[in-house]
C-alpha cells in the first residue's frame, strides 16, 4: 500500500498533526528498508534501525518493525519476522544483530518480543502458514530462555560464554541484551537482577505461544500454565510493597532496586497488575517530579537523570508501554497527557523522527531517522 493510499483512509478521522506524523513514520520505515538481493536476509524485505555504516537488522527492533508495517504492508510485516528468525542458533537463541556486511552479534540476545509481534501480524491479516513457520522457532527459543536465563522460576539477562567471560563482559553484553544499554538500572551487575520488564515480556511470550498453538491446531495449555505460574511469581516477588511499586529485584543481595523506570509499568501493559498496584503505579506515573509528562527512561528525581542515552531521555517504546498500561487501567487523563506531550515533541522536531528525546525540553537526540521510534508513533496513534 502506498503512503497516499494508507493515509487516505484516516483523513477526516485523525487530526492534521497525527496524519503528518503517520506520513513521517511511513517515510522513515520505507527509507530504512533494506531489500537488496545481496543482503544476508534476502529475499526478505527487512528494516534497519538506520542507514549508516552499521546498517543491519536487530532482534527486538524487527518485532517492532513488524508490528508497525502490519498497518500498511502485511507481506513486509511477515518479512520482518521471518527474515530474522531464520538466523536462530542451534540452541534456540535468536542473535542480537545481523549486519548488512554479514557480521553477527551472537553472544547475546534481546527481550523476547518476536512472538507477540508475530501474533499481531496474524491479527492484522497474515495467514496461518506464517504462524506455522514461526511456531517451532518460538518453541525452541522458549527452551533457550528457560535453560539459560532462568533462576528460581524467574528470568534474568546474561550473555553466552564461560562464567568468567560473562562476568567480564557484563557491561557490554548482558546490559545490551536488556536493550537498556547504559541504564542506571544496571549500575549494579545486571546478571544479578530479575528485571520486571523481562519477566513481563516472558508472560507475553507464553500467552502468544498459547494463542499461536490454538490457531494452528496445537494444544496451548502448557503455555497458558507457564504464563499463569510466572504471573504469580511476578506479583509476589517483583512488587515492592514498602515503596508501592513494581521494581527489579537483586536476587544475589535479596533487595529491590531503588532505580525506578518505565519498566516498572510493564505489569500494567500486559494487564496482570491488581488494581491497587496499578493505582500505586499511576501515582508515580502522574507525578511531575518523577515521570509526567515526558516519561523519561529514569525518573526525573533520580540522581543519575541526564540526557545520556538510557539515563533520562524519552524512548518511545517504553513510554508507550507505560502510558498504554495506565490507559488500560482507566487512568485516561494521565495516559493521554503523556501521549500528547510525546507526539507534540516529535512533531516539533520536523527534521526527523529521532532515536530518543530530551524528556524535559523535547529536543530530538541521537539518530534522526530511527525506525522503532517511527513504529511507536504509529502505535501511539493507531493502537491507542
Amino acid at each position: 500500500m502506498t503512503e497516499q493510499e494508507w493515509l487516505k483512509q484516516y483523513k477526516g478521522k485523525l487530526t492534521e498533526r497525527d496524519l503528518r506524523l503517520l506520513a513521517r513514520a511511513y517515510e522513515t520505515l520505507a527509507g530504512n528498508t533494506i531489500d537488496t538481493k545481496d543482503a544476508p536476509w534476502a529475499p526478505y524485505r527487512c528494516i534497519s534501525p538506520w542507514v549508516n555504516d552499521t546498517t543491519g537488522i536487530w532482534n527486538w527492533d524487527s518485532a517492532f518493525h513488524a508490528m508497525a508495517t502490519s498497518w500498511f504492508d502485511i507481506e513486509q510485516a511477515k518479512d520482518c519476522v521471518l527474515g530474522f528468525i531464520r538466523f536462530q542458533k542451534p540452541d534456540g537463541m535468536f542473535p542480537d544483530v545481523i549486519y548488512l556486511n554479514g557480521n553477527r552479534v551472537e553472544d547475546l540476545t534481546k527481550p523476547p518480543v518476536l512472538p507477540a509481534a508475530a501474533w499481531r501480524v496474524y491479527e492484522q491479516g497474515a495467514d496461518k502458514e506464517f504462524l506455522r513457520t514461526c511456531y517451532p522457532a518460538f518453541v525452541k527459543n522458549e527452551a533457550f530462555w528457560t535453560e539459560r536465563r532462568m533462576h528460581e522460576g524467574l528470568f534474568h539477562y546474561s550473555s553466552e560464554g564461560t562464567p568468567e567471560e560473562v562476568a567480564k563482559n557484563d557491561y557490554l553484553h548482558a546490559r545490551y541484551e536488556s536493550g537498556w544499554d547504559n541504564s542506571p538500572r544496571w549500575d549494579a551487575p545486571v546478571i544479578d537482577f530479575w528485571p520486571i520488564d523481562l519477566n513481563c515480556f516472558m508472560i507475553q511470550f507464553y500467552r502468544s505461544l498459547a494463542k499461536i498453538a490454538i490457531a494452528i491446531g496445537e494444544n496451548g495449555d502448557e503455555w497458558t500454565q507457564k504464563a499463569n505460574s510466572l504471573k504469580s511469581l511476578v506479583l509476589t516477588k517483583l512488587y515492592d510493597s514498602e515503596n508501592a511499586c513494581f521494581a527489579d529485584y537483586n536476587f544475589r543481595e535479596n533487595r529491590f532496586s531503588h532505580v525506578i523506570t518505565p519498566a516498572s509499568f510493564m505489569p500494567l501493559y500486559i494487564g496482570i497488575a491488581k488494581y491497587s498496584q496499578a493505582a500505586a503505579m499511576h501515582k508515580i506515573g502522574s507525578d511531575p517530579a518523577r515521570f509526567y509528562p515526558g516519561m523519561p527512561s529514569v525518573s526525573y528525581d533520580d540522581p543519575t537523570y541526564s540526557t545520556g542515552y538510557w539515563r533520562g531521555p524519552t524512548w518511545l517504546n517504553i513510554a508507550y508501554f507505560a502510558a498504554k498500561g495506565m490507559k488500560q487501567y482507566g487512568f485516561l487523563e494521565t495516559a493521554n497527557g503523556i501521549r500528547d506531550f510525546i507526539l507534540g515533541m516529535i512533531d516539533a522536531n520536523a527534521d526527523g523522527i529521532y532515536e530518543n528525546y530530551d524528556s524535559k525540553a523535547g529536543k530530538g537526540l541521537y539518530w534522526h531517522s530511527f525506525s522503532w521510534s517511527a513504529c511507536f508513533v504509529i502505535e501511539f496513534i493507531l493502537h491507542w
